[in-house]
């Protein structure tokens, strides 16, 4: 009989420090859907849409599993592989057996597909089975079936940006209708500056900063630019602006931007914050102040 091994089920406790503020109120979905089927969380990067997930496995204490999608994933990334370990060759669970297992022992767990478009056609088909009537799997190379016992509960959730994104496919119809898709879009300026002064209320922030950043983010996120300032991206600059300043901060988040999308995000910090990033370091200027120079 092949030797089957996986973590403890103890190894997928959900962390239960996590900084998350339910922005998109998506808790309150969660109690109405979780474990009663599929979902795919769809939405643009950076508005913690993996975090709700892990967040809610802690709040109702579930044992969760997640896994990175790419393109590189194969079907033994998945399901499991033989591994050698000396004389032995045991069948180490990939995410989705393992989540089988974990579900059986601990009576319920959470699957997450982080960016589940990532995938190929081919590893999509591969969910069918544990997604569909079936709750189940064969995997000829561990001589098993794995399935949900009657009472055992598995939620399956992934997460995707838009499919225009690079590196990435669009969904098979097959597996697209064994999931309910979840729109999920960033939060109005009002919802964004609360989340905000939320999460970084330990640090010594003045609120016009979290109001400019908040505008700064809303012109990114017109269509004009290929890459739009995010909350998480909202999140970074602002704990800059402390470490380092205004025009430093600036700066740095300027990184994310390339080409003519450069030099508009430039012109809408300079409009915004009155800052202008192409100064030397150490010769910074604030426009409108032309005595303040900010050394680094």
């Amino acid at each position: 009989m092949t030797k089957i091994e996986r973590l403890a089920v103890e190894d997928y406790a959900p962390r239960k420090n996590l900084q998350y503020v339910d922005i998109l109120s998506l808790h309150q979905l969660y109690e109405k859907i979780a474990f009663r089927g599929n979902h795919i969380l769809v939405g643009p990067k950076g508005i913690a849409k993996t975090m709700s997930v892990a967040a809610y496995a802690a709040k109702i204490d579930c044992p969760i599993i997640t896994f990175d999608c790419s393109e590189d994933v194969r079907r033994s990334h998945l399901l499991g592989m033989p591994v050698l370990r000396g004389d032995e060759t045991p069948f180490v669970l990939g995410p989705v057996t393992s989540a089988f297992e974990v579900a059986n022992e601990a009576g319920r767990c959470i699957l997450c597909f982080e960016e589940i478009n990532a995938l190929t056609p081919q590893c999509q088909k591969l969910l069918n089975p544990a997604t569909d009537f079936r709750r189940r799997v064969e995997v000829p190379e561990a001589l098993r079936v794995f399935e949900l016992k009657p009472k055992a509960k598995l939620w399956v959730v992934g997460t995707m940006n838009f499919s225009v994104y690079s590196g990435v496919y669009m969904l098979n119809e097959d597996l697209k209708s064994r999931f309910r898709m979840v729109p999920c879009d960033y939060p109005g300026p009002a919802q964004e500056r609360s989340v905000l002064e939320e999460l970084l209320q330990d640090l010594n922030l003045q609120d016009r900063y979290i109001e400019l950043a908040v505008t700064l983010a809303g012109e990114t996120r017109t269509g004009a630019m290929e890459y739009a300032l995010s909350t998480r991206d909202i999140v970074q600059i602002l704990e800059d602006i402390v470490l380092l300043g205004v025009p430093e901060a600036l700066r740095i988040a300027s990184g994310k931007f390339e080409g003519s999308d450069l030099a508009a995000f430039k012109q809408r910090v300079k409009s915004t914050f009155g800052a202008d990033v192409d100064a030397p370091r150490g010769q910074i200027r604030h426009e409108g102040n032309d005595d303040e120079v900010i050394d680094f």
